[in-house]
């Protein structure tokens, strides 16, 4: 084969390798029930499963998220995404980020919620559902 045909080939087949190396995954858990304020609760772990094929080399690029109130929103929940390595403030139920951008596309998330102020809730705020989609390269 010459190198004019070889580089041809090269071109047609370098973006196959690059969307090869890219690629996303989803969890969705239960939430939580908040029920006093001034402490802080985590949702379950979110993270890809094996048969997803996430490979600890590749990286975030993009986070996705979401998550469903029961009831009467408070204006002093205050919710962060976080890994391990950092945390993101998040507004709204749903939305998304590049504050993990880099991290490896394995690591596993949790929603933090926090309600201002201290003492029971006079109506507990129900978290039904979290959900996270993560883009990777």
């Amino acid at each position: 084969m010459n190198l004019k045909c070889f580089s041809v080939l090269a071109l047609l087949f370098a973006p196959l390798a690059v969307f090869a190396a890219q690629g996303g995954w989803n969890a969705s858990k239960s939430g939580v029930t908040l029920t006093y304020r001034g402490q802080l609760f985590n949702s379950a772990p979110l993270a890809p499963t094996p048969i997803q094929g996430v490979s600890p080399q590749n990286s975030i690029t993009v986070v996705y998220w979401r998550y469903a109130v029961d009831g009467i929103y408070d204006p002093g929940l205050r919710v962060k995404l976080c890994t391990v390595q950092r945390c993101a403030d998040i507004d709204g139920g749903s939305g998304e980020t590049q504050a993990f951008r880099g991290l490896p596309a394995t690591s596993e998330f949790r929603f933090t919620y926090f309600l201002e102020g201290k003492g029971r809730v006079y109506r507990p705020i129900d978290i039904r559902q979290v959900e996270i989609a993560v883009n990777y390269e």
